[in-house]
């Protein structure tokens, strides 16, 4: 039987994903997958689950995301970070508030989360809303419509995720990849919502500290110009092809030098 939920996750932190997985059978009810896609093994514990699959890339952390999307089965997709835990019920709590928007498939939920140090609630934020918008990052644009969402976790419906055509892996880090995927569905009159209730708690790693260094990186020398290449120029809407092929990872390099330069 296919799972309900898709969830992807491109992955270097394999050493955090038995937490991971733990947290999400106390976050649902319903059934789900978790589909890991990065250069190293999966913890002993997970390989032989029958809702984990794996794939080895030594891709961006994009073009690993949507080979993961490749491989969902699921009614539903959405994405998590690889240093995330969830909540108790919060992933059901989610999904609920998303069937309740309503039978359309170009609904979306944007999740909202905690980032800060691992372990200490204390030293975690809880951004306010207008965190996950658009305009105020740096995706923003005078072309924008203010009430635009970013989709750094968001859920989507399987058909209307691939009409997307997922992400563009143009980009490299999956920030700007989210926010050009926002974008697009907006475009083509996406409905979006914030979720009413954190769905997990992650850690923020600034600037180039820890293993951030290549997303840090990538993020100021290539992603960020592109998006703002694209978003920024008054006749994007003519410009800007809102439905990718959802191959479109093949373009990709198979080796992301940035991260695996030997």
């Amino acid at each position: 039987m296919k799972p309900e939920v898709s969830i992807i996750l491109p992955s270097i932190r394999t050493e955090r994903l038995e937490k991971l997985y733990d947290s999400i059978l106390a976050s649902t009810k319903r059934t789900f997958e978790l589909v890991v896609v990065g250069p190293y093994p999966l913890p002993e514990k997970l390989r032989d689950l029958h809702n984990v699959k794996y794939a080895k890339d030594f891709g961006s952390p994009v073009r690993a995301s949507n080979i993961a999307a490749s491989l969902c089965e699921g009614k539903i997709y959405t994405w998590f970070a690889d240093d995330c835990i969830l909540f108790e019920n919060s992933l059901d709590d989610c999904l609920d508030q998303f069937y309740a928007m309503g039978d359309s498939k170009n609904n979306v939920l944007v999740a909202k989360y905690y980032e800060g140090q691992e372990g200490s609630r204390e030293r975690q934020t809880l951004q306010p809303d207008s965190y996950f918008k658009v305009n105020g990052t740096p995706a923003g644009s005078p072309h924008i419509p203010n009430d635009w969402w970013l989709f750094n976790i968001a859920f989507l419906h399987a058909d209307f995720f691939n009409e997307l055509g997922g992400w563009d892996c143009s980009y490299e880090g999956t920030w700007a990849s989210h926010a050009d995927m926002a974008i697009r569905a907006q475009f083509l009159g996406a409905n979006v919502e914030m979720a009413q209730i954190p769905l997990f708690a992650c850690d923020h790693m600034p600037g180039g500290t820890g293993d951030h260094m290549p997303i840090f990186v990538c993020q100021h020398q290539h992603d960020e110009p592109l998006l703002q290449k694209r978003f920024r120029d008054p006749n994007w809407t003519l410009n800007v092809n809102p439905r990718l092929k959802i191959d479109n990872w093949r373009n990709a390099p198979s080796v992301w030098k940035r991260r695996f330069n030997d």
